[in-house]
Formats: structure tokens, C-alpha cells, sequence
């Protein structure tokens, strides 16, 4: 799940095309740009707005806020570019959907459109099983599929908005946000696109120093990948990348000096990358400030993600889940996802007997295999502030990787720097222990329990 910190007034989300209007009832607008996005006509396609909040100074908050695509679901939209548009003192906007069918899918329809609602993400809604549809770390964002390539919605099909504002500035700002959707014929959408990405867990960059953090994240099957792009906040520096695996292993291809202008690389044509390859990068921060920076929700702390656009590279195969979480660094100093050959930071013999020791809803033998396999991450995460601080919010409400944001926001909100060691807790026990603790992993076994990170932009 993509993560965060973070009500205000109450109104309907205004969806307008140049025919029609959902769930405001108003007319045809006369209207020809918003947020720097020009309105589509009837034949184009369509725009959704948000309702939106105003953001007071020194604010750094995320609001989630449900909208719907106009027309019945009888209505199937074929769709080859999406336009972005965020205000003023915007940090991100991401838009999700839930997956069809999903219980995801019902708790949208019986929630109230154009409200917004502090949140940690989608997830903090309605859970987990909730699809990227795309997003912005900018005002100003465009996704062009290229030929072949699109995504499908339906008419009256739930969105949620989940935008970001940090107000540096001395008056109220108004938070909004849209999105436009360009239509195509179904024959042009062969393939449906999907955004990937890879998220470094373990970057922590001391107070006014700097750091260089590396992580490598490889494809489970054969994809198309159309381009990648950085992201990071204000104290990410240079970024880089570099190919892994394949003919062009240890290649780099895409340096970036600007978190801000110089984010995107696109592969013309789209680039195939074979199960086994992927990609290498490093994230670079100046740090000057008198606290440590790591991987955070909030707009004061710090991000370390290469995202891609991905379609299935052999017709007819469904896209598998793509998404990684870099939790271990190797002897050779590059971070990559769980692997259980290496294994997590083993303990020590006091650290065992102390986690053994703490209180806990476990029941005997999954504390047994969380102490002795994962005691070490565990100790790691009880003696910081901010990671112990939300390990306590999960042991205490017994939450999972589908209810821990919601159920704990307020503790995510205050020391959302401790997300990443708690997620190494996290991937250890799925992977360790995955069968004795059946009831916190759910038998999950790649970074499952008690939560987990989509890498969505914040």
C-alpha cells in the first residue's frame, strides 16, 4: 500500500465532461481549463474533479476523497492518456481504484462521495485491494499510452483521490485536484498498462550529512516496460539508475540531478525486460537537518522509489503482481527484497529472551519463531522511538496488513519515519514464520504482516 501522514467541509465531487456531470447534478460547463488541464470534449473524454479542503499554513496533511466516473455501468471507457492536475503547495496526488469484485469494491459504493477524509492512503479506506491508476508528485502530470497499450473503466466506477498538500506559505490554500481520462476505440487496447514500482526501505541519511543508497528490484515475468521515474523528496540529490541482469547488466541508462524537473526516462519503443531483470538505482540526499531522514509518509521525511509502465510481454499472459519492497542490504551494500538464502539481522540471545519476555497477543509457538528468527529486527525496531511507537499500535489493536493504517493512523501520522524498520519486522515474520503465525501474515510470505507498502508516491 502506497503510505502517509493524515476534514473538513462536505460537498459532492463535480465529475464533468462536456455533456454531463455525476453526482452534482449540474450542467454542461462553459468552462475550458481547471488546475491547468484543459476540459475534454464529449468526444475526447471526460474530467473528475475532487471537492477538495483548505489547507492551513504549515499544514502538511493527506486527505483520501471518493469520486465516480460519470454514466451506468453499462458503460465501458477504453482509455489511452491520463492528465493530472494538482493546486498550489501540492506534494502529490495519487488516484486508485478498487479491484473488481474486491470487498474494496463494495465499501467504496456505500461511502459518501466528495468528502474528504485524513488518510494514510486508500488503503486506510477500504484496504488493500486497491489498483495505481496513476499519480503526480508535481501540479502537473501526463500519462500517454503508447499504440496498443491503455487501461478500461466503467461507467459509475468508484475513484479515490488521495491528495497531499504541504502549505509553506502564510494564507489558506485550497486543496484540489482532477483528473482527465482520453477515450479511444476498444481495438486500440490491446494490452492493459500497470504501474510498477520499487520502493528502498532502508535509506536513513544522518542529521546534516549525506547519503547514498542503493537497491535492485527485479521482474517475475516477461514485460513490457514503456519508462521509469524517480522519486524522492526536497533533499533527494542525484538519482540513478542502472539496468540489472541481462545482456546489459551494471549499464547505466538514466541520471537525475532534480527531484522536481528531471524525473522521467522514457524507453521509445517500450523496452522488453526478461523474468530476472530489472533495474539498480541509488538515491543521493544532502541532509540539513538536525534529525535523521528516512523512508517516511510525510512530506518531512524522505522517499527513495523507481516506478515503471508495464504491460505482459507474451499475448494472452496475465500481469502478475510486480511491486517490490528493498527490506536487506547485502554484503555488497545493495538493498533488495526479502531473501529468505540471507536471512534477516539474527539475534542475540538477550534480544531473544527479551522479546520472549514482552507481552504480546501471540500465542506460544508463533512468539517462539518471531523471537528466535526475527527477535534481531524486532530488537531494531523496539529501540527506536518512532518504529517501536507503531509496533506498539499493531501488538496493541491486533491490526493486519489490510487494517493496520487506518486502525493505527495516528500513530503512522506522528512517526511515520519508523515505517521502514517496522517493515522489515513485517517481511520477517512473513517470510519466517509465515506458517506458524498464520493469523498476523495470513499466510503471507513476501513482506505480508502486519503491513505492507504498494511504494505509492507521497
Amino acid at each position: 500500500m502506497i503510505l502517509r501522514s493524515h476534514l473538513t467541509s462536505l460537498s459532492l465531487v463535480l465529475v464533468l465532461s462536456a455533456c454531463s456531470s455525476s453526482g452534482g447534478g449540474s450542467s454542461k460547463s462553459t468552462e475550458q481549463k481547471y488546475l491547468g488541464l484543459t476540459i475534454p470534449t464529449a468526444t475526447e473524454g471526460f474530467q473528475v474533479r475532487s471537492h477538495g479542503t483548505d489547507v492551513q499554513p504549515n499544514e502538511d496533511v493527506e486527505y483520501c476523497e471518493v469520486a465516480e466516473l460519470p454514466g451506468d455501468p453499462s458503460t465501458t471507457y477504453y482509455v489511452n492518456r491520463l492528465e493530472f492536475g494538482n493546486g498550489e503547495h501540492s506534494h502529490h496526488l495519487i488516484i486508485n481504484t478498487a479491484d473488481v469484485g474486491s470487498d474494496a469494491e463494495k465499501k467504496l459504493a456505500a461511502m459518501e462521495i466528495g468528502k474528504p477524509v485524513a488518510c494514510l492512503g486508500s488503503s486506510t479506506l477500504v484496504g488493500a485491494q486497491m489498483e495505481f491508476t496513476g499519480g503526480i508528485q508535481r501540479p502537473y502530470g501526463d500519462i500517454r499510452f503508447p499504440a496498443g497499450v491503455g487501461r478500461v473503466y466503467h461507467g459509475g466506477q468508484r475513484i479515490v483521490f488521495d491528495y497531499h498538500y504541504y502549505n509553506t506559505g502564510d494564507t489558506p490554500v485550497h486543496a484540489a485536484s482532477a483528473v482527465n481520462y482520453y477515450l479511444t476505440d476498444e481495438a486500440d487496447v490491446k494490452h492493459i498498462a500497470t504501474v510498477v514500482s520499487f520502493a528502498n526501505m532502508t535509506i536513513d541519511t544522518p542529521p546534516n550529512g549525506t547519503g547514498k543508497f542503493v537497491g535492485e528490484c527485479k521482474y517475475n515475468q516477461d514485460v513490457m516496460v514503456n519508462g521509469v521515474t524517480r522519486h524522492t523528496h526536497k533533499w533527494g540529490t542525484d538519482f540513478n539508475v542502472w539496468y540489472a541482469g541481462g545482456a546489459d547488466d551494471g549499464k547505466e541508462f538514466f541520471t537525475s540531478k532534480n527531484f522536481e524537473e528531471e524525473v522521467d526516462h522514457p524507453f521509445t519503443p517500450a523496452r522488453l525486460m526478461k523474468a530476472g531483470e530489472g533495474f539498480r538505482f541509488e538515491c543521493d540526499y544532502t541532509n540539513n537537518e538536525d534529525r535523521h531522514l528516512r523512508f517516511g509518509l510525510n512530506a518531512t521525511d524522505e522517499m527513495c522509489i523507481l516506478f515503471s509502465l508495464v504491460w505482459e510481454a507474451n499475448e494472452g499472459e496475465q500481469l502478475k503482481k510486480q511491486d517490490c519492497t528493498i527490506v536487506q542490504v547485502g554484503d555488497d551494500g545493495i538493498g533488495r527484497p526479502v531473501d529468505p538464502s540471507q536471512g534477516f539481522r539474527p539475534p542475540t540471545p538477550a534480544e531473544v529472551s527479551a522479546c520472549l519476555a514482552a507481552p504480546t497477543s501471540m500465542d506460544a509457538t508463533c512468539s517462539q519463531c518471531a523471537c528466535n528468527a526475527c527477535g534481531g529486527v524486532i530488537a531494531d525496531c523496539a529501540n527506536d522511538t518512532d518504529c517501536k511507537a507503531l509496533l506498539d499500535c499493531v501488538q496493541t489493536t491486533h491490526c493486519n496488513q489490510n487494517t493496520c493504517t487506518s486502525v493505527c493512523a495516528d500513530a503512522f501520522n506522528v512517526h511515520s519515519s519508523g515505517i521502514g524498520p517496522l517493515i522489515q519486522v513485517s517481511s520477517c515474520l512473513g517470510t519466517e514464520c509465515k506458517t506458524t503465525c498464520q493469523s498476523l501474515t495470513g499466510g503471507a510470505g513476501d513482506a505480508g504482516a502486519p503491513m505492507s507498502s504498494d511504494g505509492g508516491a507521497r
